[in-house]
């Protein structure tokens, strides 16, 4: 028998050769996994993610992809973002580089009014001219201030973890 152990689960599975049946070691190392595996990510968690904003030196409500959260099912989600921007000299020097990393704190109240039923707070450090919202629906947005200079690039990076309602 060979022994493994899944997030303190310790499995015996039969040697190779060896007759005995393995659907029961089989069944129970895949239950242990999708244990290990749902405690670190639930179904409304969104995995680290990153979207190129080069075209968006500014821009206005722009969905950020994959980052919207149903209230049906989330009532609280926590996002860790960061954003990068540079603009290139186009003659004087002009050109700028901004960096931005911080956390949005979501929360859904149906008795707020219509469009503000998502409540959300911004901590952050450093500054990218951009700002963030989030619709009735969930989907959370971001609006950019242009730069000075030529060929804007950028990109925001994030993850969230959410809390599902009970």
């Amino acid at each position: 028998m060979s022994k493994i152990t899944i997030k303190g689960t310790t499995i015996d599975l039969p040697t190779s050769g060896s007759s005995p049946n393995w659907a029961p070691a089989i069944i129970e190392s895949i239950e242990a996994l999708a244990d290990a595996v749902n405690s670190v990510a639930a179904t409304y968690d969104v995995p680290p993610q990153a979207q190129n904003i080069d075209a968006n030196n500014s821009a206005t409500n722009v969905d950020l992809n994959n980052l919207s959260f149903s209230s049906s099912d989330v009532c609280v989600a926590t996002v860790y973002y960061t954003v990068y921007r540079k603009t290139d000299n186009s003659g004087p020097p002009d050109g700028q580089e901004l960096t931005e990393a911080g956390t949005l704190e979501i929360n859904f109240n149906d008795s707020n009014p219509v469009t503000q039923k998502w409540e959300m707070v911004r901590l952050f450090q450093g500054e990218g001219q951009v700002s963030f919202s989030i619709t009735d629906l969930g989907q959370i947005q971001f609006s950019t201030t242009a730069l000075t200079g030529i060929n804007h690039t950028g990109i925001i990076s994030y993850r969230a973890i959410s809390i599902l309602n009970v």
